[in-house]
Parts: structure tokens; C-alpha cells; sequence
């Protein structure tokens, strides 16, 4: 039986993203993964984007910039910002649910990647009667409340992107341990693969690096929990030891449905100029996916030091199918992500133990296997792989 799915991406960003979002870099690619290997899939955004491959899927959007939306959402503002959206997109894809199984065919799974998306598939499943499987993936720790209990509850399968999450959900809700599964990020080995010597060399150039200085990227959100505060003062203690490296920062001054350079990127910038290592530092801002990649190339070393518990961090994943080792500090899903001779996870988190760290990886005292990092990755977290899991999953529920 071909298996009729659909995917509800967020209400955030396009999918896929247009500068980085990871629940919705992973929707796209696993939609297009899932189709391509006989799935029918239908994908829900808020946008459909010009110029993109979206491949054998079928792509509906939802426009939350319509007058209607616009009244909804700052009506509904009052009680939450964060959650305004609710009540226009539920109504929304209740009709587009209909809409799909009049043109189509019977719905058979429903699969929602945030907690926005995630009220309309059990109003369909219980309220409208209808046979279908639904699925709630979780991106992130849930919050520990009576609403997020109940939709656990109701949602036939639970899904989360590490074991930290899931035993974080598991402390926090009370949730039945056999009813999340783990499903864990992917990344596409195809696009984020290791380059050329020569291909090396020329990406170096493009970002501004002329010399045999080591480099080190940091590519994430300028936000607190990220960590780049650690990094630069790790940073510091390595200038003042005398290593020739650049530091690469890629990621948006703030969130990257809304970026903002005061508070804590303005901090960060600050601190740049008052550690005195300006001339090691270089902020390229939010780079595309393509440059992105080229960013990889030129690096030597992606350093990736949250210091919340981050759940399943895309960029450790993209670094190391690129042939990069990986620094990170001991946050939430990282330990499960890298192998022994993928990277070097930080003991505790901890500037001078982060710079200690990069000296290992700069002064070749850590033994990086490139092809046995490369092939965990293909393996563990290709698009191809993580679809595989899902769908055996779903074909378990049906049955």
C-alpha cells in the first residue's frame, strides 16, 4: 500500500528556510526523501518557494499574511505571542485536510514537527472520525504543562530527535516510556559532503582567509544558549598562546525569523573588540545554503559550544559529513551524535577547557578519522537512512 502522508512544518520560517531553521530544513528533506522512496506526501507550509526543488511532493501553503490571519494573530497576541497563530492555521488545516482526502485519497498519516500544527490533526482524527495515524515530533524539550500532557497523550506516536529529549519528556510529562520512539535529525549527504583539496584552498579565499592560519567556524544563532561567548573568550586564551587561526561566525544576530543586533549579539560584538582579538575574528553574517557548504570546505574545525541542552544540533551533523572534526561542549543530544573519531566533547562547559580542546584538534594531538566520521553520518543520519526509520514506524502502526 502507498502510504498517503502529510507534513506539517511551522509556522516560523518557509520550508525550506531560506538562511538556516532546522525544523524546517529537516521537513523539507524528509518529505522529499519520503516521496522519492514511494511515499505520497503532501507538504503544509506558510510558503512555497520559488526556484526550489521540492521534487515528487505536493506542496500546499497556508498564507498567515492575510488580512484574516493578521486580525487573528493580534487577537489573539494577548494571550501568547509565541502561540497566536493557533486558532487561524487549526481552522485552516482542518479545511486543507478535507480538501487533500477529497482530491486525493484517505489520509494515512499525519505527521506535525511543532506545537502550533499539532491541535488540527486530533481535532480531524477524534472530532471529524477519522481512521488515520498521528504523529507528533519533538524538535526540542517539551514544556512541562497540562496542554502538552494531554496532546502527548492523544497522539498515537511520539517521536523525539534524541534520547535526551525523549527522557527529558518522559521527567517532565509523565509520559509512558514505549510510546516514544527516537527519530534523530538528518542531514543531506549528498550536498554536505567532504571537498577536494583545490576546492579547500579556493573556499578559504572566499571568506577572506589568504594564509595557512587554522580556521574555526561557528555557525549558529547569536543567541545566548548558543554559546559564542565561550568561543570568543576560548578565543582569547588561544591568541595569547600564540596560534595563527581565524574564527568564521555564520548565523543571524538573534532568531532567524528576526534578527536583532542589540542585546546579545551587540555583547558578543563588544566583547570582540575588548578581548583585543578583532584581527581574528570575522562575522559573515547569515549565509545561504550553498555558501554554507563552501563554509565547511574552508574550515578546519566547526566548534559548536551550547550551553543549553541542545537537542540534536543540525551543524555537528553537516560538519561532520563534510569530513570536519567537531568540538562541542556536553549539551543534550550532542553526546549521542559523535563518534570517539568524530570530535572531541568538552568535559564540562568551560572556556578554558573549550580552548584546550581546539589546542588538541590544532596541535594534531587528537586522531580524526575523516571516511569512518564521514560514513557515521551516511549511515546514521542521511536523509535515506532517517526516512527508512520513519517509515518503518508508520508501517508498523498501520498494521
Amino acid at each position: 500500500m502507498k502510504l498517503r502522508i502529510i507534513e506539517l512544518s511551522t509556522d516560523r520560517l518557509p520550508c525550506p528556510p531560506r538562511k538556516g531553521g532546522a525544523i524546517e530544513t529537516y521537513v523539507y528533506g524528509i518529505s522529499k526523501t519520503l516521496a522519492m522512496i514511494g511515499s505520497e506526501v503532501h507538504l503544509i507550509t506558510i510558503e512555497r518557494r520559488k526556484n526550489v526543488d521540492y521534487g515528487k511532493v505536493c506542496v500546499h501553503a497556508i498564507d498567515i499574511s492575510s488580512p484574516m490571519a493578521v486580525k487573528l494573530h493580534e487577537l489573539f497576541s494577548a494571550i501568547s505571542t509565541e502561540n497566536s497563530n493557533i486558532p487561524y492555521l487549526t481552522v485552516k488545516l482542518l479545511r486543507l485536510f478535507d480538501v487533500i482526502e477529497n482530491l486525493f485519497g484517505e489520509i494515512h498519516i499525519i505527521h506535525s514537527h511543532y506545537f502550533t500544527t499539532s491541535f488540527a490533526p486530533l481535532l480531524f482524527k477524534y472530532f471529524m472520525k477519522k481512521n488515520i495515524i498521528t504523529v507528533t515530533h519533538l524538535h526540542n524539550e517539551p514544556k512541562s504543562n497540562i496542554i502538552n500532557k494531554i496532546l502527548l497523550n492523544k497522539y498515537d506516536v511520539v517521536l523525539a530527535v534524541s534520547r535526551y529529549v525523549k527522557q527529558s519528556t518522559i521527567n517532565r510529562l509523565n509520559v509512558d516510556s514505549k510510546k516514544i520512539g527516537i527519530v534523530y535529525n538528518a542531514v543531506d549527504t549528498e550536498f554536505f559532503k567532504p571537498c577536494i583539496s583545490s576546492e579547500i584552498e579556493e573556499r578559504r579565499k572566499k571568506f577572506g582567509v589568504f594564509d595557512n592560519s587554522f580556521v574555526i567556524s561557528f555557525i549558529g544563532r547569536i543567541t545566548p544558549e548558543k554559546g559564542l561567548y565561550h568561543l570568543l573568550l576560548a578565543s582569547k586564551i588561544l591568541a595569547q598562546k600564540g596560534y595563527k587561526f581565524k574564527l568564521l561566525i555564520s548565523g543571524p544576530a538573534g532568531q532567524f525569523d528576526k534578527e536583532n543586533f542589540e542585546g546579545y549579539p551587540k555583547l558578543c560584538f563588544n566583547l570582540i573588540n575588548g578581548l583585543n582579538i578583532s584581527g581574528y575574528v570575522k562575522y559573515l553574517g547569515g549565509l545561504e545554503r550553498e555558501d554554507l557548504r563552501d563554509l565547511y570546505c574552508a574550515s578546519d574545525l566547526v566548534v559548536v559550544p551550547s550551553i543549553w541542552e541542545d537537542p540534536c544540533p543540525t551543524v555537528v551533523l553537516e560538519a561532520m559529513a563534510t569530513g570536519k572534526p567537531v568540538v562541542a561542549y556536553p549539551s543534550g543530544g550532542i553526546l549521542e551524535l559523535i563518534p570517539p573519531y568524530g570530535g572531541i566533547v568538552v568535559e564540562r562547559k568551560n572556556p578554558k577547557l573549550l580552548a584546550e580542546s581546539i589546542e588538541m584538534i590544532i596541535q594534531g594531538a587528537f586522531t580524526f578519522n575523516e571516511s569512518a566520521t564521514v560514513e557515521w553520518v551516511k549511515e546514521m543520519f542521511s536523509y535515506t537512512a532517517v526516512a527508512q526509520r520513519l517509515l518503518k514506524i508508520f508501517e508498523k502502526m498501520l498494521s
